[in-house]
């Protein structure tokens, strides 16, 4: 089975409605975050729960424009996790160390101390609204997904199971991710019923590895009669461009400019979510600061 067909992400009513769930096959994402940023193992695992934990949360943004920011301090050696999701689930991040190496804990990559536990996880959301809204939480434990479970319960009032994996050696071999919610009036039943299930989800990545994101759907949520309401594909992709990139010079100001045309004659400036890099030589940033001065000009005399 190819590692593209083991992604996507569902959106999925159970028992009638009385609650919802996320499941999420993130292989080929994971993957390409991996590529990308010259992931090891370690930091494989982290950021492919990441992005796939933001992914889902993504997913649950109502605007089209409407955007979410995840990002992790944990004081581990893996430094700052940090991820951008669109509500249609495409997302990116990167980690401040990619390399980071741990011995094994218990058999398993040891995620949690790379991430480290002592800080927080915050979500921004930009709802188009004058400010974004922002959440904090204390970490648990560093292996996100008990963060993200924290951050729904204690940010959102919003009491979550949450379930993330990466399975990986030299490549992704399976990743994903489920989130179940109950909803207002939910039964008693229904939420033991969730609850009674919750050792089916302990290894979504190997489940995700053996049956593909379908045949996943019905090992771990048939007791708690799934609809599937939508059906989207996510992935890793970066929006950077050069005009953004001039757009980051300018707001740099007048005198950072002119430095950097009198010391480099240029300026190089990279992404820090797909590593591409953007050349600007003397002459493009002389015309970028021509064409700032111009704009502060038109703006004193309108």
């Amino acid at each position: 089975m190819s590692i593209v067909n083991l992604d996507g992400l569902l959106r999925i009513s159970l028992m009638g409605g009385q609650a919802r769930a996320f499941l999420a096959g993130t292989t080929h994402l994971c993957d390409r975050a991996r590529a990308v940023h010259g992931l090891g193992r370690v930091a494989t695992a982290a950021l492919g729960r990441l992005l796939t934990g933001s992914a889902i949360m993504g997913a649950m943004l109502k605007g089209a424009r409407d955007s979410l920011t995840v990002q992790i301090k944990g004081g581990g050696p893996i430094g700052t996790l940090l991820a951008v999701a669109q509500p249609d689930a495409s997302v990116k991040g990167y980690v401040d160390n990619p390399s980071v190496d741990l011995p094994r804990k218990n058999g398993k990559l040891d995620v949690g101390g790379a991430v480290g536990s002592n800080g927080e996880l915050a979500v921004i959301k930009d709802l188009g609204l004058r400010e974004a809204y922002v959440g904090r939480v204390k970490l648990v434990s560093g292996e996100i997904a008990e963060d993200l479970a924290m951050y729904f319960t204690a940010s959102e009032q919003t009491p979550s199971l949450v379930s993330l994996g990466v399975l990986t050696n030299e490549r992704v071999v399976a990743a994903g991710g489920l989130v179940i919610q109950p909803m207002p009036g939910c039964e008693e039943i229904t939420i033991k019923s969730i609850e009674a299930g919750a050792y089916l989800y302990t290894d979504i990545s190997g489940t995700i590895a053996e049956y593909g994101l379908d045949g996943a759907l019905h090992q771990l949520l048939a007791h708690l009669e799934p609809k599937v309401i939508d059906r989207m594909l996510p992935r890793y992709a970066c929006d950077c461009s050069r005009e953004r990139m001039e757009r980051a010079l300018v707001a740099m100001g007048e005198g950072e400019l002119i430095s950097l045309i009198e010391e480099q004659d240029g300026a190089e400036m990279s992404c820090h979510f797909c590593n591409r890099k953007h050349r600007f030589t003397g002459d493009d940033l002389r015309e970028l600061l021509r064409r700032a001065k111009e704009n502060e000009t038109g703006g004193e005399d309108g």
